[in-house]
């Protein structure tokens, strides 16, 4: 399973900032032009996306909290 951390809004250095003060392991990028976000139909962060391996999406706007997130990566690693 592969996590990728995708930022919309701000600087790169903002970006990396977040990444440090939330101690973030898993790598991180920058849709400036917001290309991916619109591929995904995702209009605000905070939001995710979780592609199952044959590339179906399910797309959760807003927070998550620890017990959803450990379902949803459940259920993707299971499919």
């Amino acid at each position: 399973m592969t996590i990728i951390g995708v930022a919309w809004n701000g600087s790169i250095e903002s970006m990396n900032d977040f990444v440090t003060r939330h101690g973030i392991s898993f790598s991180n990028i920058r849709d400036n032009d917001g290309i991916i976000f619109a591929q995904f139909g995702v209009p605000y962060q905070p939001a995710w996306v979780f592609i199952g391996r044959i590339g179906d999406a399910t797309v959760h706007l807003g927070t998550l909290d620890e017990v959803s997130l450990e379902e949803e990566l459940r259920q993707l690693s299971e499919s």
